[in-house]
């Protein structure tokens, strides 16, 4: 294999997988530790893989979007809690939402039961299969539209149609990046193109952002830092961007990963913020 075919085939794997140590893939591809090495130095400088403690990673500001199952592996505990703090604490009886097709927003499905005469819009594959087991007792509908393969979110012109003629009460949606410079960033055209129309639909944006995710900014902003309305992160986020985000009038909510069942408190950060 040629190094440059070898380095694509690096980037593919990473892009499954959370992350690959440096040993590991000497093995898979039958080189030496040096080859490898060399090989994650070149993509380092590329900006393409983040290299440390002997594993390597897609960069955060690469520009390259992780397989859907990479997604749900990285940071999952702190996916977890978010999304479980926003559906006991944003979510009521009777109400109808969006919820995005990523993966922590999609967490949020398991701790939707019991809830009543809820009505669930969606446009992530994953998310409705989640749902599948709450119905009937909860209204599930798909954008439908076009199948990434990357994301297994559904985009493209028939998404965006459906959801100019939805109204809905609150939108769950997340990033791939954050920074106070560009806001809320997705790196596809046609996931962004989607994302936007959700926020338009919407009468409450609320957004669900691990702290991996601040410092990060992708191909395209879906939102700028005051076009949302709450946004819930986790304690190791930084202070300046939450208490900038604050001065624009987000309710910015920080969970603790000791919380109960129940999702608990906000540690700290918690302000009441006027609707758009």
């Amino acid at each position: 294999m040629k190094v440059e075919e070898r380095r694509t085939a690096i980037l593919e794997l990473l892009m499954t997988e959370e992350a690959a140590g440096i040993h590991d893939l000497a093995d898979r591809f039958g080189v030496s530790h040096m080859t490898i090495r060399r090989d994650l130095e070149g993509l380092s400088l590329e900006g393409r893989v983040a290299v440390g403690r002997g594993e390597a990673r897609i960069s955060q500001n690469s520009g390259i979007e992780p397989r859907y199952a990479a997604k749900q592996r990285e940071n999952a505990v702190l996916k977890a809690q978010i999304a479980r703090y926003a559906a006991h604490h944003f979510v009521q009886d009777g109400d109808v939402i969006l919820m995005e097709g990523g993966t922590t927003v999609t967490a949020m499905a398991q701790h939707l039961q019991g809830k009543s005469g809820l009505t669930v819009v969606t446009n992530g594959l994953y998310t409705v299969n989640e749902l599948a087991h709450l119905v009937p007792d909860v209204t599930v509908m798909s954008t439908g539209g076009i199948l990434r393969d990357l994301s297994f979110t559904y985009v493209g012109p028939a998404a965006e149609d459906f959801l100019a003629d939805v109204h809905v009460r609150t939108l769950f949606a997340s990033a791939t990046g954050f920074t106070l410079e560009h806001g809320f960033t997705d790196p596809n055209p046609l996931e962004s193109r989607a994302r936007k129309a959700m926020v338009e639909c919407a009468e409450r944006v609320v957004m669900l952002l691990d702290s991996s995710k601040f410092g990060v900014t992708s191909l395209i902003t879906v939102a700028p830092p005051d076009g949302i309305d709450v946004l819930v992160t986790d304690a190791q986020a930084p202070s300046r961007d939450l208490e900038q985000l604050q001065e624009k009038g987000v309710d910015v909510h920080v969970v603790d990963l000791g919380m109960g069942k129940q999702g608990g408190t906000p540690v700290s950060f918690s302000i009441s913020a006027s609707h758009r």
